[in-house]
């Protein structure tokens, strides 16, 4: 079974260790830029896959309010990127690094302990198998 948690977790950790290595790179460079960039990309995909496959599911299960403040999260570090692509061989770089990372570990948290222990005690096998095999599929588009 596809199981959409362990899915959505496992981008949690690429997201963290792209972070990571920005937050050691010591310069601007071409490195720098493909980090930002898959970072940027992996991000994109992820919240993508969230708003349109798991937060309507959740916002039906557990609610509106878990929902608003996961998508008030995504605004956050969508305005982070974007400030992180623009800064990316500039003075402040770094404190962009730290700011996104603060975020994402703030909504990682969230969702790792409250919204996706509650959904998958909610939903039936058959519902996150379902939903598991719609995250690979929007995860298979992507990338063609």
């Amino acid at each position: 079974m596809n199981d959409p948690i362990t899915l959505l977790r496992k981008d949690h950790r690429e997201a963290e260790a792209l972070l990571k290595r920005l937050e050691t790179s010591k310069k601007p460079g071409p490195q720098r830029k493909e980090t930002v960039a898959k970072l940027d990309a992996a991000l994109k995909l992820h919240m993508s896959i969230e708003e349109k496959l798991v937060y309507p599911v959740a916002q039906r299960e557990l609610g509106k309010d878990p929902v608003v403040e996961a998508d008030v999260e995504h605004d956050l570090a969508r305005d982070g990127m974007a400030k992180m692509r623009k800064l990316v061989s500039a003075p402040g770089f770094g404190a962009t690094v730290d700011m996104v990372k603060a975020g994402i570990k703030h909504h990682v948290k969230e969702e790792e302990t409250e919204i996706f222990p509650k959904l998958k005690r909610q939903l039936t096998r058959e519902q996150l198998a379902e939903l598991g095999d719609q995250v690979v599929a929007m995860k298979k588009r992507a990338k063609h």
